[in-house]
This record gives C-alpha cells, sequence and structure tokens, in this order.
C-alpha cells in the first residue's frame, strides 16, 4: 500500500513540475496576423456602427467625436473584430480582433504617431510594437469593455 502512495506522489510531483511549453511569439505574431486578414477580408460578417460625444472628464463639455463599428458572425454571435474612431483635434483609429472571445491582436494607428500593435496569447502580451506598459493596459481594458458591452447587448 505503501508503495502505490510513493507512485501517485512521484506521479503527481513529475506531473506538476513538468516542461511548460514556450510560447513562440513569431508563430503568434504571424497566425494573429493571418487571422486579422482573414477577418478583415470576410464579407459576411454583420456590423453595427455606433456613433457619439466625447467628453471631458467631467461629462460636460464636448471634446470630440467617436464611431465604433462591432463585426461578428450573426450565426455565432461571435465578436469578430472592434474597429473604433475617435476625433478630437487629431483622429485615432484602434481595430481590436477577437477569436473564441479573446482578444488577440489590438492596432491603434494616429497620423501624428507610429502605428502601435500589441499580441496576445490566452490573455498574455507576447509582444508588441510602440507601445509602453501604460498603453498596453489601457488598450487591453478598452478591448475588454468594448467586448463586455458587445455581449450585453446580443
Amino acid at each position: 500500500m505503501k508503495n502505490y502512495i510513493h507512485l501517485i506522489v512521484v506521479c503527481l510531483l513529475v506531473v506538476s513540475c513538468g516542461t511548460k511549453t514556450v510560447v513562440n511569439k513569431e508563430m503568434v505574431i504571424k497566425e494573429s496576423q493571418s487571422m486579422a486578414a482573414k477577418t478583415d477580408t470576410n464579407k459576411n460578417l454583420k456590423e453595427i456602427k455606433t456613433e457619439g460625444a466625447l467628453t471631458d472628464k467631467e461629462g460636460f463639455k464636448d471634446i470630440g467625436t467617436f464611431k465604433y463599428s462591432e463585426f461578428y458572425d450573426e450565426k455565432t454571435n461571435e465578436i469578430l473584430k472592434i474597429k473604433n474612431v475617435e476625433t478630437t483635434d487629431k483622429t485615432i483609429t484602434e481595430t481590436y480582433y477577437f477569436e473564441d472571445n479573446n482578444v488577440y491582436l489590438i492596432v491603434s494607428e494616429s497620423s501624428q504617431k507610429p502605428t502601435k500593435k500589441i499580441y496576445v496569447h490566452r490573455g498574455k502580451i507576447v509582444s508588441n510594437e510602440n507601445t509602453n506598459l501604460d498603453e498596453q493596459q489601457l488598450l487591453l481594458d478598452k478591448a475588454k469593455r468594448f467586448q463586455k458591452s458587445f455581449k450585453k447587448n446580443h
């Protein structure tokens, strides 16, 4: 009986301390770009547009406008892409790509700054271009808010 307990303990140790798979950054980037291109060319997606005013922090003064479009599969009701355009004294276009209810790519473009990209795998940032930690967190939080809003309305 003791031998069985020892065998179970050893097996549990081996399984729990086993090798962890390392995410191949280049593969994630390539797959993300491929999936995004496929989503961008998919003409069968349903699009819902929302427009409104951007206000100051107090919510009283209009400082610009926003327009965002939600692209989703009407059959499965799965969100695949959200494109958000905010216009103040500058225009920022953010595109969020989703698969299986998880964001995998965020692209932020502005005429005044280089394009920012964030590649996400299983909820963790794998790679980024032209972003700092605060921007990464801001864009991830926005992706979650947009996704939550979509789920609430569908």
